[in-house]
């Protein structure tokens, strides 16, 4: 048991940028989940409404369905570290890129074109930037 424990710290450490993304994302979902529609809340977006098509751009990123594949990507990267199964990891970072791409693209609307103050779309680009620097290096031990 002690040995099956340490080869997955082992795991993690080894695909520490993978187990990273795979969790982050697995609780930004989670999240998401937790507080739907929060983007609606008058609080986080003050009146007036935002309008339609800026709407549509970032609609998505407080519902369920997003949500959902967000914890379904950051479930798959995770088993794929703890598995040690290199397709799970790629399939995950795969499914990954284009949530926060998306994700980089709703807030950069909604933070640069809007009188709204967010950086969320520059952590949200910096977190694609680096997904793409982990997907071209792979791990450390990677063929």
């Amino acid at each position: 048991m002690v040995n099956k424990l340490k080869r997955v710290g082992q795991r993690i450490l080894s695909y520490w940028s993978y187990f990273s993304y795979g969790l982050f994302t697995l609780v930004g979902g989670l999240y998401v989940f937790d507080h739907l529609n929060y983007l609606d809340d008058p609080r986080i977006t003050t009146p007036p409404p935002p309008a339609m098509w800026e709407r549509a751009s970032f609609g998505f990123a407080d519902d369920w369905w997003f949500a959902s594949l967000l914890v379904f990507a950051g479930i798959i990267l995770l088993i794929g570290v703890l598995l040690d199964k290199r397709l799970f990891r790629n399939v995950g970072l795969i499914m990954i890129a284009p949530l926060y791409g998306s994700l980089a693209f709703a807030f950069i609307v909604r933070g640069l074109f809007d009188f709204r103050f967010n950086l969320t779309w520059l952590f949200a680009c910096l977190a694609l930037a680096l997904l793409f620097g982990t997907a071209m290096r792979g791990g450390w031990h990677d063929d």
